[in-house]
């Protein structure tokens, strides 16, 4: 279908190899970034410290114990533009005591990196991305109003992944990319709360040939794709997928055009039964364009064993809006769940990638997934509200799960130098893969910010959290905090 498009994008367990590969592909782009001459360098360092109050500090469904938490933080964001590369990464590092339960006491760390180089121009680009966070990656482990150490089940996730290609124009003709990734998941113990099941890591080869219509075909439009992903876990597990489509559009006027999709998929995995869903796929539907603030596309058809919708919509009421949809089916390795997480908003920031919608499994999965988000920027406010609903079938065991999630936030700038706001979320596995997954999360955080000059920033924030499970390990937590932050 229409996700199948090409586009042009953007070991061992430890804690130490997992920073070292972390740490050898943001140096290997920094040097070369620094090679031309920086058009944009922005260095953030910064210290922090925080005191936090908590009336459920073991993150307990039984017994819920009050505590105070001493966190320091010491960090840093860099971004950088040169004429060839763009790079944006941040790191932190946190330390976290406890007055009372100082079998907590330890440290958490977070890097989240992305960034492209031209080496040749027009021609040869490396794309990378890097990922490192400390997750809660099934529904039974540990979750607290905040984020600190806790009691269990609780691991640090790598995500790297480093991707070269090369772009060649063909007279105007089409558009050829020729394309290599490599990732690798690597999943270690974090300093507290160390997980009560092993994960095994994951590595991944993706070769891509592709070739998109050029210029010259003024009305109508094409392109041709061609991937092999094998990807091969550390306990033995293989997976490869060979992908060949095509896809084509046709105006019909200003406003509409159509679309269609034709390809055959080969999936070639030990654990299920993969002629099921290998095959001929094919689909078709229109395309609606009337404007450069609107887009959107339905496409109806056949693959994976079953008939598939596929939909996507942007649609930009005003300068300071942006609302966009997407319906699709998809076949996943785990690793691949978690490298296709954004790394940035709506506004082109870094954030840190939703991996925990779905509980981690370690099996490939066929997921339906539906997702609408719309964010807002004017003046002195700023607004969103997402939503997410996402159906998946693991294929291994023929079990499946439900889940849907829904986020909103709201900021306003007070004055210059204060700021205010709030966020709130609901999510809801409505069909877990065994009893009692079945559980409802609400949560609620108020934020008030404030600059005192030169790079001085304080804050109170106020964070709620409920969790309710039909077993009864039902979850409360009521979170106080204040922050002091000097950036250099």
């Amino acid at each position: 279908m229409q996700g199948t498009f090409p586009q042009i994008p953007f070991g061992k367990r430890g804690t130490l190899r997992a920073s070292a590969s972390m740490l050898t592909l943001t140096a290997s782009m920094l040097a070369i970034s620094t090679q031309s001459h920086a058009k944009n360098w922005e260095f953030s360092p910064y210290v922090g410290v925080e005191e936090q109050f908590t009336d459920n500090a073991r993150s307990s469904t039984t017994d819920e114990e009050s505590d105070f938490i001493t966190t320091v933080n010491v960090g840093f964001s860099l971004n950088g533009e040169t004429r060839r590369s763009e790079f944006s990464t941040s790191y932190n590092i946190s330390q976290d005591y406890y007055a009372r339960n100082h079998d907590l006491d330890g440290y958490r760390q977070r890097f989240l990196g992305e960034g492209t180089l031209e080496l040749l121009e027009d021609k040869f680009f490396i794309d990378a991305r890097a990922t490192f966070t400390e997750e809660n990656l099934g529904q039974t482990g540990s979750t607290s109003a905040t984020d600190r150490t806790q009691a269990e089940d609780r691991t640090q996730v790598f995500n790297g992944q480093i991707s070269p290609y090369y772009i060649h124009n063909f007279g105007g003709w089409a558009t050829g990319i020729a394309r290599y990734s490599y990732s690798e998941t690597i999943f270690s113990e974090s300093d507290v709360g160390a997980s009560s099941s092993s994960t095994p890591d994951r590595h991944t080869n993706e070769y891509q040939a592709s070739l998109t219509s050029g210029r010259r075909f003024a009305k109508v439009a094409w392109g041709v794709d061609t991937r092999f992903t094998a990807s091969e876990a550390e306990d033995g597990a293989e997976f490869s997928h060979l992908l060949v489509s095509g896809n084509g559009q046709l105006p019909l006027n200003r406003l509409f055009s159509l679309i269609g999709t034709v390809g055959y998929d080969e999936f070639d995995d030990q654990d299920f039964d993969d002629e099921e869903i290998s095959g001929v796929f094919g689909g078709a539907g229109v395309r609606f364009h009337p404007s450069s603030r609107t887009d959107a596309s339905l496409q109806a058809g056949y693959r994976f064993g079953e008939i598939v919708y596929e939909m996507t919509a942007e649609y930009a009421p005003t300068s300071a809006d942006i609302i966009s949809s997407s319906y699709k089916t998809s076949v996943q390795t785990a690793d691949q769940t978690l490298a296709n997480t954004d790394l940035f908003d709506a506004y082109g920031d870094l954030v840190r990638p939703e991996f925990n919608v779905t509980s981690y499994v370690e099996d490939v999965t066929k997921s339906d997934r539906f997702e609408l988000s719309w964010s807002r920027r004017m003046e002195r406010n700023s607004y969103g509200l997402s939503a997410a609903y996402i159906e998946r079938e693991i294929l291994a065991d023929d079990t499946e799960d439900k889940t849907i999630s829904i986020r909103g936030n709201f900021g306003r700038s007070l004055t210059p130098r204060a700021r205010i706001s709030f966020n709130g979320g609901y999510s809801e596995v409505l069909e877990g893969q065994t009893p009692g997954d079945e559980d409802k999360t609400y949560t609620f955080g108020a934020n008030y910010s404030y600059q005192f000059g030169n790079g001085l920033s304080g804050s109170i924030s106020y964070n709620f959290l409920n969790r309710d499970n039909p077993t009864g390990d039902d979850l409360t937590e009521n979170a106080l905090s204040l922050s002091l932050r000097k950036s250099f």
